[in-house]
């Protein structure tokens, strides 16, 4: 996947700092990583002077984690169209592209880091608000169940791809994506929320 620049925000001088810090931290993530991600190199990259971020950042793991934020926000949105099975493809593909980046692959790190693992179950949490938009969009259609559990949904869904990745080093193709979406729309009842 090609190293896209977060997308800029209109707005004063301010927002444009921001959206540099942004943009530059996001290069550093890449190319050096969570262990090589430097401030002082970033406020170089983006003519700034360190204090300015530390002003809106206090740590380097929150500007990390703000970084990370934008980015994924950036590469994960789509628009739920009511198909349920197209809309998941769409998703996983997203979730693909993302994963097999540099920046995916550090995201991956960050998980096992203490310091910041409730800032990127957070990161997580917000992409499977968007994964509850795809299904409400398909339960509104008819293609989904009313009550369903939700983070057992997201588990079957994302479990395997991050298997894939982590432990068998293997790409992800469109049709293990493809087998992944049919498999669920095959076990509806699987996913029944039993109250």
């Amino acid at each position: 996947m090609t190293l896209t620049t977060i997308k800029r925000r209109t707005g004063g001088r301010s927002a444009r700092v921001r959206q540099d810090v942004l943009t530059h931290a996001l290069f550093e993530l890449a190319e050096q990583g969570y262990t090589g991600f430097n401030i002082a190199q970033i406020a170089q990259r983006a003519h700034v002077h360190e204090t300015t971020i530390y002003r809106r950042w206090p740590t380097r793991e929150a500007l990390m984690i703000e970084t990370l934020r934008e980015f994924t926000q950036n590469q994960l949105s789509i628009n739920p169209t009511g198909n349920l099975r197209q809309d998941l493809i769409c998703y996983l593909q997203a979730i693909a592209r993302l994963l097999q980046s540099k920046i995916g692959k550090t995201l991956m790190m960050l998980a096992f880091d203490e310091n910041l693992k409730q800032a990127n179950l957070q990161l997580w949490q917000e992409r499977q608000m968007l994964l509850k938009d795809i299904f409400q969009a398909a339960i509104s259609q008819g293609q989904w169940l009313k009550s369903y559990d939700a983070d057992l949904v997201f588990s079957e869904i994302f479990g395997p791809l991050f298997v894939h990745i982590c432990l068998l080093q293997q790409p992800i193709t469109h049709d293990l994506i493809e087998a992944r979406v049919d498999f669920i729309l095959a076990h509806q009842d699987f996913f029944k929320l039993h109250v």
